[in-house]
């Protein structure tokens, strides 16, 4: 039997449905070609791209449902064409759906639905390769899961992919014939506390190089559920590192965010609206889609799915010239960043404004935080809290290297980061504060409350304290030359206050900070001086 092309396939189909839009599944996209493609460009803006000879028009399979009710509306018919099998050389492709008739057509031959590739893609051949060893080391070390290091991702194939979307929520897709989930590395510390959190053991397959077949790979870790109590509290201290954001083109800010584990979509010029539709299930860390996109519009804006990437984002905006409603008038705030410091030092919690932030061209700020996936209350004025926004599930942010036009000036000013390097977890007072059911309380006691200590803060649990210390030292660790001084004393004087509470020990906390200041860079002698003097001042705070 000849190989027969997608095209081939649409035009035989055609000729059998001639009324109808003929819709392709190609991997994970759904495909459609020539007049039926320039159709669905009309009627949902989705662009058209030539391939070969031919116009292509496609979205991703997640959407197919929502395309065949928007097409069925207007009044035209659907044939949906869908994968059905794929053994590494065949794949066949069945009629799943026609409109109007409850029982498939039967009259379309079996060759109008069937490829034979003489061989596998490469692709396709390394992803077998892939799903044999895994397979291979899940049975031999016993582990419920495989989890794979392709690129920037821990992917999941087949039942342990089945097994993970519905234990954690992964979403899943197919390739190759395979039914896939996965998720960043740098999101590592996440999903594998999830894992754990559902009782399933699992094992690590990590890339250790390159060679001319493509990426070596060996076993990396393997936890097992008698661990999982222990290693659990384990990673609790590590944060995500965000590298450098290369601001020379928009092209290579998006590159740089999605190496970060962020998943990128395009934005107009110049303006925070998505460049294209579904953008919630297009979001990409994919180099090569974001290479397609940047490289048609260049100037595109740059923006980051909340959701995907695992992030929630504290957006504290400018007063825009509006007064502050009470009680943060009381308070003398004039912005979000005022109003987010003063629920901060409620909570006895200043060190969040050290998380990766973003100043925007307003002069306002997004404080990104790690999500651990429990829902939280979003939008605008969250809490009556005024000017502070969130983005969180199902929402986006505009990421740093984007620009907007200044009205003031005409001149397009960037988004750009305030230097912190590192996405501290989402604190749990936080979510508690942000829950649906939360109660608050009243911010304004009177209006002359403005105490600077934490004594009338809860004490923390020990638990808490050592991770605010672990967080502290690897923020004093990544300090850059020319500030690591007042940095420390800073840290230090943070911790000094939950020492003051008895929280923490002071021997154990002291030998912490020594080590994390030497790490960055300071002297021995230097570090001493600013660390006592530190943690001296702190507990005076609290006495």
């Amino acid at each position: 039997m000849r190989a027969k092309s997608l095209l081939d396939q649409w035009i035989d189909l055609k000729e059998d449905f001639p009324r109808h839009i003929v819709l392709i599944q190609c991997g994970v996209f759904y495909e459609t070609y020539q007049e039926d493609a320039e159709f669905l460009s009309e009627i949902s803006r989705i662009k058209t791209y030539l391939r070969g000879p031919c116009n292509v028009a496609g979205f991703p399979i997640q959407s197919i449902d929502k395309f065949k009710k928007s097409i069925e509306e207007l009044g035209y018919a659907v044939v949906v064409i869908s994968e059905i099998a794929w053994d590494g050389k065949t794949k066949i492709r069945g009629i799943e759906y026609v409109t109007g008739r409850a029982k498939i057509a039967e009259d379309v031959q079996k060759q109008k639905r069937e490829i034979t590739a003489v061989t596998p893609k490469k692709a396709a051949s390394k992803t077998l390769e892939t799903l044999h060893l895994s397979k291979s080391l899940k049975a031999q070390h016993g582990v419920d899961i495989a989890l794979t290091q392709i690129g920037h991702m821990f992917n999941a194939f087949d039942d342990d992919a089945k097994i993970l979307g519905e234990r954690i929520g992964l979403k899943s897709f197919e390739k190759y014939g395979f039914l896939t989930v996965g998720f960043p590395v740098n999101a590592k510390k996440t999903y594998f506390g999830k894992i754990k959190e559902a009782q399933l053991s699992f094992i690590t397959i990590v890339e250790t190089g390159k060679d001319s077949n493509g990426s070596i790979r060996e076993i990396g870790e393997v936890f097992q559920k008698e661990e999982q109590g222990q290693s659990i509290k384990g990673p609790q201290s590590e944060l995500r590192l965000i590298k450098p954001i290369n601001q020379n083109s928009l092209k290579a800010a998006a590159l740089a965010h999605a190496k970060n584990g962020f998943y990128v979509i395009p934005l107009v010029e110049n303006s925070k609206r998505p460049l294209i539709s579904d953008w919630q299930n297009r979001a990409t860390t994919n180099p090569l889609q974001i290479d397609t996109w940047w490289t048609e519009y260049p100037n595109a804006n740059i923006g980051i799915a909340c959701e995907v990437s695992n992030l929630i984002v504290i957006d504290l905006d400018t007063s825009k010239g509006a007064v502050p409603s009470s009680p943060w008038s009381e308070l003398g705030a004039k912005n979000g960043e005022d109003v987010f410091k003063e629920v901060c030092r409620r909570a006895g919690d200043a060190q969040l404004f050290e998380t990766y932030s973003v100043r925007t061209p307003s002069g306002g700020k997004h404080l990104y935080f790690y999500d651990q996936n429990i829902a939280i209350k979003q939008g605008t004025e969250v809490n009556g809290w005024w000017r502070v926004d969130t983005r969180s599930k199902g929402g986006y942010i505009v990421a740093e290297g984007s620009r907007l036009i200044n009205s003031a000036n005409g001149v397009a000013d960037q988004y750009q980061s305030i230097g912190n390097s590192v996405v501290l977890n989402f604190p749990t007072w936080l979510r508690d504060e942000l829950s649906p059911n939360a109660i608050r309380e009243n911010y304004v006691s009177s209006p002359h409350t403005h105490a600077s200590s934490i004594s009338n803060s809860p004490v923390f649990s020990r638990e808490f304290a050592a991770q605010i210390l672990s967080e502290r030292c690897i923020l004093i660790r990544n300090t850059p030359e020319g500030r690591r001084n007042q940095s420390l004393i800073r840290h230090a004087t943070y911790i000094g206050k939950i020492i003051g509470v008895g929280s923490l020990d002071e021997k154990t906390a002291y030998e912490s900070l020594l080590e994390a200041a030497i790490f960055s860079g300071l002297t021995q002698f230097e570090s001493i001086n600013a660390i006592k003097a530190g943690i001296r001042y702190g507990k005076n705070l609290v006495h």
